[in-house]
C-alpha cells in the first residue's frame, strides 16, 4: 500500500516534517533502503547512519535534532514501535495474514465450532468439541486435539499442536512446532522403578500470548499451567507443568521452567537461563543470559549467576582456585578470631 506522509502520520498519530505529499511505498533497514521506503532510528546516536541511507522518510526520537535537509522525518516517542505499526500499513501481506477459507484435506469434527472468516490450512485435523474464534488463521498439519478453545483473531502457524481442554485467548501467535498441552513429566519413584502420575491440568493461554517455534508447554499435574496476557515466550522454551508466568514477561530462546515455578508480572528472563522448580519470582525482575535461579526471588532487580567467559587457561587456574575458596575462609576466620 502506499500512503502519502501526510497519510502515515495521521495514522501513527505523529508529528511530521518535510513534504506532506511525499509518497511512501515500502519499509527497509536504514542500510537495505530505497527511494520510497521508511526506516527508523531508535537513538540520535545513529544519526550518522540515517545520512548514508537512500530512504525517503525516517522515523526517529521526539528530541532528534541532527539537521536533515533530504528526507523527511516523523517524530516519535518510540520509533521501533511506530515502524512496527507502519509496517502493518504499509506491507500487511508481508505479516502474513491469510485469507478465510478451509483446505479441503483438512479432518473437522463435527461437533466443532469454527467461527467466521476462519482459515485452515492443509492436512490438519481439528478434534471433537473443538471452538475457533472468528477471523482465526489455522496453518497447515496443525492438530487441535478434543474441547480445546482458540479464541478469536489468533495466528496458528504449521505443525502446532494444541492438546485437548488447552484454553486460548484472543490475538494470540503461535509459531511453527510449538505443543500446548503435553504431559508434565511427573513421576514417582515407587519399588526400584519409575511409575507416571496422571496429567489431568491443561494450559491456559491468556489474550495478546506469542510463542516461539518449538517451544512447549506442558499441562498441569492437577492444577493448570497458565500464562498471563501478553507475555512473550521466544523459541525452543521449555515450560513444565503447573508453572504460572504473569502479565507482560518476556522469555528469551532456550529458557528452562522447571514444574510449579510462579514467575511474576514484567519479567525478562535472558536466553539459556534456568528456573528451578516450586521457586517464585516476584515482578519486575530480570534474569541475565545464563543464569541459575536456585531460590525465591522476592525484590525487583536484576538478577545474575555463572562466570564470563575467559581464555581457557586463565579459566583453569581460576576454576582450581575456586576449589580452594573454602580453605581460605576457614584460614582467613581463624587469623580473625586469633586477632580478637
Amino acid at each position: 500500500m502506499k500512503l502519502t506522509l501526510q497519510q502515515l502520520a495521521t495514522s501513527l498519530q505523529l508529528e511530521y516534517k518535510g513534504k506532506s505529499g511525499l509518497v511512501i511505498s515500502g519499509v527497509a533497514s536504514l542500510s537495505g533502503a530505497v527511494n520510497g521506503d521508511l526506516s527508523f532510528i531508535q537513538h540520535e546516536k545513529y544519526a550518522n547512519d540515517l545520512f548514508d541511507s537512500q530512504c525517503s522518510a525516517i522515523i526517529v526520537p521526539t528530541d532528534f535534532s541532527s539537521e536533515v535537509t533530504d528526507k523527511s522525518l516523523l517524530f516519535a516517542d518510540n520509533p521501533r514501535h511506530s515502524f512496527a505499526q507502519a509496517l502493518n500499513l504499509i506491507k500487511p501481506e508481508l505479516v502474513g495474514s491469510l485469507q478465510p477459507g478451509i483446505h479441503e484435506s483438512t479432518q473437522i469434527s463435527p461437533t466443532a465450532q469454527i467461527g467466521v472468516n476462519v482459515s485452515i490450512g492443509a492436512l490438519s485435523v481439528i478434534g471433537d468439541g473443538v471452538v475457533i474464534g472468528n477471523d482465526t488463521s489455522i496453518g497447515a498439519s496443525c492438530v487441535i486435539e478434543q474441547d480445546a478453545k482458540i479464541g478469536d483473531n489468533c495466528r496458528l502457524h504449521s505443525r502446532i499442536t494444541v492438546g485437548e481442554r488447552v484454553r486460548i485467548g484472543n490475538r494470540c501467535i503461535l509459531h511453527s512446532g510449538v505443543v500446548l498441552g503435553s504431559d508434565g513429566f511427573g513421576l514417582v519413584f515407587y519399588r526400584q522403578a519409575w511409575e507416571k502420575i496422571p496429567q489431568i491440568g491443561t494450559v491456559i493461554l491468556h489474550d495478546d500470548v506469542e510463542i516461539g517455534a518449538n517451544t512447549t508447554v506442558d499441562r498441569g499435574a492437577l492444577d493448570d499451567t497458565v500464562i498471563d496476557q501478553g507475555c512473550k515466550l521466544d523459541n525452543l522454551i521449555q515450560v513444565a507443568h503447573n508453572v504460572r508466568i504473569g502479565a507482560h514477561t518476556a522469555i528469551a530462546a532456550c529458557v528452562g521452567i522447571a514444574g510449579s515455578a510462579h514467575i511474576g508480572r514484567y519479567c525478562k528472563i535472558s536466553g539459556a537461563a534456568v528456573v528451578l522448580g516450586h521457586l517464585a519470582i516476584t515482578d519486575h525482575v530480570t534474569i541475565t543470559a545464563m543464569s541459575l535461579v536456585t531460590k525465591d526471588i522476592k525484590k525487583p532487580g536484576v538478577y545474575s549467576s555463572g562466570t564470563p567467559l575467559l581464555e581457557n587457561n586463565l579459566w583453569h587456574k581460576n576454576n582450581v582456585r575456586y576449589k580452594s575458596l573454602d580453605r581460605l575462609a576457614r584460614t582467613v576466620a581463624m587469623m580473625d578470631k586469633k586477632q580478637k
